[in-house]
């Protein structure tokens, strides 16, 4: 599989499903590899390596890289400030997917940065499946919702991308009144599926240490929750 995660808002918890999602994949015996699109880099420290080293910048700069190994069955390939430089805006959009084209990994995450729609692109035409994730704030809703537009443009001019794509609701709380309304907020999206990832501590600890998901926590609410949307990627 190929796993674009994007959102236009930050803050929604996007890098964390991507952390999540790669240990929940690993722990099923699969070879993951993350590529972090964030000029941010957080991505990597989130799964215990180097956010600093060698990544997508220099891959895409024609550089050979080697990912780095952060755990049993996951690698990384970090984002970086050299991610927004003019050399990698002037890149095409499918350039990424060439670059990657017939690499031995089972599966392959692109983690998205908000805002940016060019190096969200790459990720896009990259992937064959799509997540879209907002929380229960109006301007995540909206960032998500453009989202959803851009990919089924693409869907239905054959443009290069996902085929598949679903909405994910990330740490809803069902004690705020604002994420008891989500449901409603996003009723303009009635086609799309949706997942939902509940508030849990536990993730925020695991990527705050570096540890992935499933090793911390195997038996919390927010692996619960990732394992069926990684069931639900798998088809």
């Amino acid at each position: 599989m190929r796993i674009v995660v994007a959102a236009r808002k930050g803050g929604v918890g996007k890098s964390s499903i991507v952390a999540g999602l790669a240990s929940a994949l690993s722990s099923q015996g699969r070879r993951v590899l993350v590529m972090d699109l964030d000029p941010q880099s957080n991505l990597a420290f989130m799964l215990g390596g180097d956010p600093t080293g060698p990544g997508v910048s220099d891959l895409l700069s024609g550089q050979t890289v080697e990912p780095e190994t952060v755990a049993e069955g996951i690698d990384v390939l970090p984002g970086g400030p050299e991610l927004a430089s003019h050399e990698i805006a002037r890149l095409d959009p499918e350039d990424l997917a060439d670059t990657i084209s017939g690499w031995p990994y089972d599966d392959v995450l692109f983690d998205c940065p908000p805002g940016n729609e060019h190096l969200e692109r790459l990720g896009v035409v990259a992937a064959d499946i799509a997540l879209v994730v907002t929380n229960a704030h109006p301007i995540a809703v909206v960032g998500a919702g453009r989202v959803l537009e851009d990919l089924q443009i693409r869907a239905k001019r054959g443009r290069r991308g996902p085929t598949r794509w679903a909405l994910v609701m990330n740490m809803i709380d069902a004690r705020r009144r604002l994420d008891r309304n989500i449901e409603v907020m996003i009723e303009d999206y009635p086609d799309v599926p949706r997942l939902k990832v509940r508030q849990d501590t536990q993730m925020t600890l695991a990527t705050a240490q570096g540890i992935p998901l499933f090793e911390f926590a195997p038996r919390s609410k927010a692996a619960e929750d990732i394992m069926a949307l990684m069931e639900w990627a798998r088809g």
